[in-house]
């Protein structure tokens, strides 16, 4: 339900979803202070998703393969680094489920947790920009 998204990761969840090629079922805007981490590393921005229905895996690569250089090209490595990556659940012992995730995790960990939240903000919000362009050039 879209009233349970964090404020700061929502604009990149629905301009991704806006795409009409993937559908997000979780999110998280990262969470930086030492008293929020807890046993799951809490350090990043992700976003998880799968293909919308009728859309291929392939197009799906194709959106994601153009944010990522895009933002490299614009924005380089620091101080947050973009990737995007499938990961692979086994489900039983016949099926896998598979997922994409794309994340945003501040360059340098040791960094202080305003900084670290400041430029995933901006990050998400450059990523954003990106996303919303490839939709209108399709």
């Amino acid at each position: 339900m879209m009233d349970e998204l964090e404020p700061k990761i929502r604009p990149l969840v629905e301009a991704l979803n806006k795409t009409g090629l993937l559908r997000t079922f979780s999110s998280c805007e990262g969470h930086f202070d030492p008293g929020e981490q807890t046993i799951v590393d809490r350090n990043r921005a992700e976003i998880r998703f799968v293909p919308a229905d009728n859309v291929s895996a392939n197009d799906v690569e194709k959106l994601l393969a153009s944010v990522l250089t895009q933002f490299k090209t614009r924005h380089g490595l620091l101080p947050v680094h973009l990737t995007a990556y499938k990961l692979y659940t086994p489900i039983d012992e016949d099926s896998t489920e598979e997922t994409f995730v794309l994340e945003l995790r501040p360059f340098n960990r040791f960094d202080p947790p305003d900084r670290k939240r400041s430029d995933t903000d901006r990050a998400i919000e450059q990523t954003t920009k990106l996303v919303t362009l490839y939709s209108r050039l399709q």
